[in-house]
């Protein structure tokens, strides 16, 4: 009898092992999907209810740039999901998409100040660039707008033309 009990709860313990939640399932197919562009050094999802969960992706570009990717899933139908993660505009990225435009600009004009801030997603960043001209300093808006995965347009007041990618 005790040995039908210890084969019976290894058994279910081996079965325990191999179904692994939907968070890790889905997980795994970001991870493997993610891998096709550099190496995922991790993938977290949190259930938000039956039918969506949220987190993030963290990866290391083959080009040797690293990032975060914020990351939704919607149930489609049973246990099948529609995910997607987008690059997030974190610090590096504002401090990268910063010294681009002062690179740019600086071929025209003496720049003193770019500021950057994420605008409302992680497709978007507005800020401001200040330029001295003639002893004085100017102030002039900036916007950015994500063209393509991590690439983003720039452009700083009316006359600045839109800068390259990211």
């Amino acid at each position: 009898m005790n040995r039908t009990v210890i084969v019976m709860a290894a058994l279910l313990g081996a079965a325990g092992c191999n179904m692994a939640s939907e968070e890790d399932r889905l997980e795994n197919s970001i991870r493997e999907e993610l891998g096709k562009q550099g190496t995922v050094q991790e993938v977290n999802l949190t259930r938000q209810d039956e039918n969506n969960m949220v987190g993030y992706a963290t990866i290391r570009e083959h080009s040797g740039r690293s990032g975060r990717l914020n990351c939704t899933a919607q149930r489609t139908e049973g246990a099948n999901f529609n995910w997607r993660c987008s690059p997030a505009i974190d610090q590096a990225v504002l401090d990268e998409m910063e010294g681009q435009i002062r690179t740019q600009l600086a071929q025209q004009a003496d720049v003193a100040e770019v500021s950057l801030e994420r605008a409302g997603d992680d497709n978007h960043m507005a800020g401001y660039v200040v330029v001295r001209e003639g002893g004085g300093e100017t102030r002039v808006p900036c916007t950015a707008e994500r063209t393509e995965g991590a690439n983003f347009s720039w452009r700083c007041g009316e006359e600045t033309e839109t800068g390259g990618a990211k």
